[in-house]
């Protein structure tokens, strides 16, 4: 498996995987709203020429502070559970260390990335935004802000509300 950049001609296969991974328009419509930010990037997974998987990284920004916000991040269904997920997570991390990033935050289940280099934000006394119940019944739970220290020198100054780009809703 190879994990690269996204290309330009990759866009569109790139949204699809988010598509089939999700089954709702909500993941596809973030990464197509983000994708053209200033800062932001995107990773895909490629195996035998297909892409798998692909992840979107954002600005984001706690406080005054800019830092990266992962997600959405998919796998197509019959490729999920065979590591591509956590390969795409680890790859995002380390451009984003090569970019300068000082950390990278994202919404999801702390068993899962927890064991990838995140830990609950409200250690760094950060507090999630989306915490509740949603229209559709969904609950986010605090402790789904997550967050990767990239620069530990520099994220001592992390405080304040955090924020996504408005397509995260």
């Amino acid at each position: 498996m190879i994990v690269r950049l996204e290309a330009p001609v990759d866009r569109d296969l790139s949204v699809q995987v988010e598509r089939e991974a999700f089954e709702i328009p909500e993941e596809p419509r973030i990464v197509e709203a983000v994708r053209d930010v200033p800062g932001s990037f995107a990773l895909v997974a490629e195996e035998d020429g297909e892409i798998v998987g692909h992840v979107q990284l954002s600005v984001a920004t706690v406080g005054s502070d800019e830092v990266l916000a992962l997600g959405p991040i998919g796998v197509r269904p019959a490729r999920q559970r065979q590591g591509i997920g956590t390969t795409l997570v680890a790859a995002a991390l380390e451009e984003a260390r090569t970019r300068g990033a000082t950390a990278v935050i994202l919404l999801g289940d702390p068993s899962y990335y927890g064991t990838r280099g995140f830990e609950p934000a409200a250690a760094f006394g950060l507090h999630n935004p989306f915490a509740g119940v949603m229209e559709d019944g969904f609950v986010i739970a605090e402790e789904d802000l997550q967050i990767a220290i990239l620069d530990a020198d520099r994220v001592t100054t992390l405080a304040g509300d955090v924020r996504w780009h408005p397509a995260f809703g």
